[in-house]
């Protein structure tokens, strides 16, 4: 099962309450109201400024736009370090052929005295690092963070290690700082979902919670699926990822989810290969669809060595 949770933003740990709002939309994964939000912002501090923009740029990275960002931001002396970052990341995604370039100016910049302090760097290189399946570098670029994403993000890194223990220990630093923000109540139903058992309702609870605090996004969503799966409530989790794919009809980690609660149902072969040949399209490098091409690669392999000649 997929959380369908998104790489978190940039901040600090005092959230100022100009962008509440922004913040809250790109951490539930609202994307498409991210940009309006932020033209409603106005005589805001540079830094801030800066920051809005971190933010619509990393939701048109989500929603698939990697060229509006490649194009806006621009290759300049001037442009903030944490914009180029976000730029990284862009290419990064977008262009596979790049991926060792993406690395190698991801170490110089880490390794530049003038840019290696930088939270927005930090984070986007750990982003990048996790996308490598590469969990130390991941860990050892942000485990000295304090803002409320990289605190986040190393809970996200815990639980891809199986240590649910070091995770909770990130949720109580967060809960420390703010214990009802909206990241820190993510952070714990990640957490309690990894958990499992007793603490799987809870996990289910707050992610309900959430949506009649702030409506339904695929995020949230699937992540009341994914409780009520482990919970074994099937048919309840097959009628809330319906509804997230009416809204993000191609959303890969609700198809991945649905792929999951169709085979547990016993639903024709039909309707789930109907799935799983609508991820390889949207989707093509994600992990499922790459496990998927790798088992079924194997079996064509061990049947030619059968074949009649």
């Amino acid at each position: 099962f997929t959380t369908g949770l998104q790489d978190t933003g940039v901040g600090t740990m005092a959230e100022p309450d100009d962008l509440y709002t922004l913040r809250t939309l790109f951490w539930l994964g609202n994307y498409q109201r991210v940009p309006v939000e932020a033209s409603s912002l106005n005589r805001l501090p540079e830094a801030l400024r800066i920051e809005v923009k971190e933010f619509v740029y990393r939701s048109y990275i989500a929603m698939g736009q990697h060229s509006i960002v490649l194009d806006e931001i621009k290759d300049a002396p001037g442009t903030p370090v944490s914009l180029q970052a976000v730029k990284l990341l862009a290419r990064y995604l977008s262009d596979p052929s790049s991926k060792e370039l993406v690395l190698m100016t991801l170490g110089e910049w880490l390794a530049d005295p003038g840019s290696a302090g930088n939270s927005s760097l930090q984070l986007i290189a750990a982003v990048i690092y996790m996308h490598e399946n590469n969990t130390k570098d991941a860990l050892k670029t942000i485990r000295h963070g304090t803002t409320m994403e990289q605190l986040a993000l190393n809970i996200q890194i815990y639980l891809k290690m199986d240590r649910p223990d070091l995770a909770t220990k990130q949720v109580r630093l967060m809960q420390q700082a703010d214990e009802d923000a909206t990241l820190t109540q993510l952070s714990l139903a990640w957490t309690y979902l990894a958990t499992g058992g007793k603490k799987l309702q809870e996990a289910a609870f707050i992610y309900e919670e959430l949506i009649d605090k702030f409506g339904p996004t695929t995020s949230l969503l699937n992540g009341v699926a994914v409780a009520n799966m482990h919970m074994g409530k099937f048919d309840e989790a097959e009628k809330t990822l319906q509804n997230a794919l009416q809204q993000g009809p191609n959303d890969p980690d609700t198809l991945v989810n649905l792929i999951s609660c169709y085979q547990h149902l016993s639903k024709p072969s039909e309707l789930i290969q109907r799935h799983i040949n609508q991820l390889r399209s949207g989707a093509p490098n994600n992990p499922m669809v790459q496990q998927l091409n790798t088992v079924e690669g194997a079996f064509d392999r061990v049947a030619g060595t059968y074949a009649l000649n």
